[in-house]
């Protein structure tokens, strides 16, 4: 499966019945309140073994919700980028969050934020990391991922592991995600995406649990720069602000850094480099000479505005 063709696609959200593929996101991981509340049973109160009941009654909800998402999209070329939003919006935090879940979990409110307190200290950055972890919450949330894949009659799709900044989470991903595709017959890519400057130092690492890496050219930009993204001023005292243009010395240094480590470690491995940055006429340049496969707008930076129609693909 062309992976980086299901990909480029996506620049065109704004017409997605022209297009040959589409990327669906799973942001909405807990999008009822039941979700919610099974949720944050699991990740508070970890399963013991994987025929406790919640697990079974995540995976028909999480099935439920990607049905809705992959139902009219079985003949497309299909990626889904997993979810990368803060497991703390999971986490009660209110008076009443505290009531609704103690009376779902049988349990006291005192307990409860023990154990809320339990998770901040054991997970300091209540990042995705915190579902990872948990091998049979993991398993469980795909297993309804790929429930709904099969029930569409979607025999291959891609899957993208974003913002991932540890190789131990991207192994771990890839081989869950790899037995289940497996288990239910249907060929299946994995992509890591690299939008964090620590990232990078470790590229080559991550090379060898992926068939492609995407880089997140904007967010390095404004992590390496320490800019908001609505953030207009050129605070820093640029002659040419890199967020106008491809920052070849900053942002094309890191990514030098990067493919060099990457082509040594996994030469097999496609390379993909996405944002409004890498869309300028000096970004499509430095891609084409570092060797990079591909450039793509980012559906995640475009969302909700003009997205442009320019794309390129190098061979």
């Amino acid at each position: 499966m062309n992976y980086i063709a299901s990909i480029n696609a996506y620049e065109n959200l704004s017409a997605p019945e022209n297009t040959n593929g589409v990327m669906v996101t799973g942001e909405s991981i807990a999008e009822t309140n039941t979700q919610r509340l099974l949720m944050q049973s699991l990740l508070l109160l970890e399963p013991e073994t994987p025929d406790d009941p919640r697990l079974k009654q995540l995976q028909e909800c999480q099935t439920a919700s990607w049905l809705k998402k992959l139902r009219n999209n079985s003949q497309k070329q299909l990626c889904v980028r997993l979810p990368d939003g803060p497991i703390e919006t999971l986490l009660p935090s209110l008076a009443s969050d505290f009531d609704q879940l103690s009376e779902f979990m049988g349990c006291t409110e005192e307990w409860l934020r023990a154990r809320v307190k339990a998770v901040w200290d054991k997970h300091p950055d209540l990042s995705y990391y915190m579902i990872i972890s948990n091998e049979m919450l993991f398993e469980s949330m795909l297993c309804g991922l790929f429930d709904a894949a099969q029930t569409c009659g979607i025999e291959k799709m891609s899957i993208l592991l974003p913002l991932v900044n540890r190789c131990r989470e991207a192994q771990q991903q890839h081989l869950f995600i790899a037995q289940c595709a497996i288990d239910y017959d249907i060929l299946c890519d994995v992509g890591i995406e690299i939008a964090t400057p620590r990232a990078i130092y470790f590229a080559g690492d991550l090379a060898k649990f992926t068939d492609v890496i995407v880089f997140q050219v904007d967010e390095l930009c404004w992590l390496l720069y320490g800019k908001a993204q609505n953030d207009g001023r050129n605070q820093y005292g640029f002659h040419e602000t890199p967020f106008n243009e491809f920052d070849d010395i900053g942002i094309g240094t890191l990514l030098g850094v990067a493919i060099t480590q990457i082509r040594r470690s996994n030469p097999d491995v496609r390379i993909c480099a996405s944002g409004k940055y890498v869309l300028t006429e000096k970004g499509l340049q430095f891609c084409k000479e570092l060797g990079i496969n591909s450039v793509i707008a980012s559906p995640q930076i475009y969302f909700n505005t003009t997205k442009p129609d320019k794309k390129e693909e190098f061979h």
